[in-house]
C-alpha cells in the first residue's frame, strides 16, 4: 500500500509514504530495497523519485547484499537506472569513476548483464565499462568465468560459446594482462596472458595452481593458440612445485599432464611420488628396478588414501599388472 501511494500519488501523501519506505533501508530486506528502487525509476512525483535516489545512494556499498539487490532491481528496468549507476564518483579509486565501480555487485552480475541483457543499450554500456575497469571484484568475475570448465552466467547458455565471448571482451581490457591481477592462486586470467603472448606474466602465479588450471583447461572452449601456448609452457617447467604438481596430475590420468611429461621427459623430485609416476607412465623397466616387490607403491597408496585416483587401477588393468593392496584392504578397485 505504501509503495502504491508513493509511486502513483503526488504531493505530501506520496512523499510521506516514500519517506517511510526510504527509512526502511536502514534495516534493508529484499522487499525494502526493491521497493525504493522502483520508486526511483517509476514514481509519478519527481520529488519522490529524487528522495528514493538519495536513499539508494546512501545505501549503495553499505552492504554487498544491498548493492546486489539494488543492481538486480534497477537493471530489470533500464532507463533511469543509468543516471544512478553511472553517476560520476570523482573519489572512486578505480576506473571508470562512476558509482557502479565504487562498490560493484558481485556474483558476475555486471558480466552477465553485458552478455545477456535483453536491453541492447544496457549490454553495450556494461561492455564498455568492462573494457576499461580495473576494479578487482569485476576482474575477479572475468577470472571466474574463464576458469577450468567455463559455466554459463546466471542463465542457460553453452559454456564453451560463452567462454569465447567473455574472452573476446577480456582481451580488450588492459588491466587483465597484468601480473596475477586478482591473486596468485586465481589463475583463470592466465589465458589472457597466453593469448597476448605475455608468458612472462605466468611466473607471477602460484606455479602449482597454474599447472592444475592449465592441465584441466577445456581447450575446446578457447582459440587454438591457447592450447599451443600452455602446452609449450608445461613442457618447459623446471624443478619446483609446478613440476611436482604436473607429475601428481599424471597419477590422476589427466591427458594433458601425461602428454607433457611424455614429450619433455619431466619427472618428480619426490621419491615418494616417483614409483606411482613411473607406474602411471608405464615405464616398467624403471619401475620394476625401483620397486620390485611393490612396497614403495603400497606405501604411496596408504599415504595418499582417498586421494589416490582410479588411474592406477586403469593402468594396472591395461597392462595385466597387480597393484599392491594396502594392508587390511582388498586389492579391488571398488574398495
Amino acid at each position: 500500500m505504501l509503495e502504491q501511494i508513493a509511486v502513483s500519488g503526488a504531493g505530501p501523501s506520496a512523499r510521506l509514504a516514500a519517506r517511510i519506505l526510504c527509512r526502511r533501508l536502514r534495516r534493508p530486506t529484499a522487499g525494502h530495497v526493491a521497493a525504493v528502487a522502483r520508486l526511483m525509476t517509476g514514481a509519478r512525483d519527481k520529488r519522490v523519485a529524487a528522495m528514493a535516489e538519495e536513499a539508494l545512494a546512501l545505501a549503495w556499498g553499505s552492504d554487498q547484499e544491498v548493492t546486489n539487490r539494488v543492481w538486480d532491481t534497477l537493471t530489470a528496468t533500464p532507463g533511469p537506472a543509468w543516471r544512478f549507476l553511472l553517476a560520476p564518483a570523482p573519489d572512486c579509486p578505480h576506473e571508470p569513476r562512476v558509482r557502479l565501480v565504487t562498490a560493484p555487485p558481485n556474483g558476475r552480475r555486471v558480466l552477465a548483464t553485458a552478455l545477456k541483457s535483453a536491453d541492447p543499450e544496457l549490454r553495450g554500456t556494461m561492455a564498455d565499462l568492462l573494457r576499461v575497469t580495473d576494479h578487482p571484484v569485476i576482474l575477479g568475475d572475468f577470472e571466474d568465468a574463464l576458469r577450468i570448465a567455463p559455466k554459463p552466467l546466471r542463465e542457460p547458455m553453452d559454456g564453451k560459446l560463452e567462454a569465447r565471448v567473455v574472452l573476446d571482451l577480456a582481451l580488450t581490457n588492459t588491466h587483465l594482462c597484468q601480473p596475477a591481477p586478482v591473486g596468485r592462486r586465481r589463475t583463470g586470467l592466465a589465458v589472457v596472458a597466453i593469448l597476448k603472448r605475455r608468458f612472462d606474466l605466468l611466473d607471477s602465479y602460484d606455479p602449482a595452481s597454474l599447472v592444475e588450471e592449465l592441465v584441466r583447461l577445456d581447450d575446446k572452449a578457447f582459440p587454438a593458440p591457447t592450447a599451443e601456448g600452455y602446452r609449450r609452457w608445461l613442457r618447459a617447467l623446471g624443478p619446483g612445485p609446478g613440476r611436482e604438481r604436473l607429475c601428481e596430475l599424471v597419477t590422476d590420468g589427466y591427458p594433458e599432464a601425461l602428454a607433457a611429461v611424455a614429450d619433455s621427459g619431466q619427472e618428480p623430485d619426490s621419491p615418494d611420488l616417483l614409483p606411482a609416476f613411473l607406474f602411471c607412465t608405464e615405464q616398467w623397466e624403471r619401475y620394476d628396478a625401483l620397486d620390485p616387490d611393490g612396497t614403495l607403491l603400497e606405501n604411496y597408496i596408504i599415504k595418499e588414501g582417498d586421494d589416490v585416483g582410479m588411474y592406477l587401477w586403469t593402468v594396472a588393468e591395461r597392462n595385466g599388472r597387480q597393484l599392491p593392496a594396502p594392508r587390511g584392504l582388498a586389492a579391488d578397485p571398488g574398495f
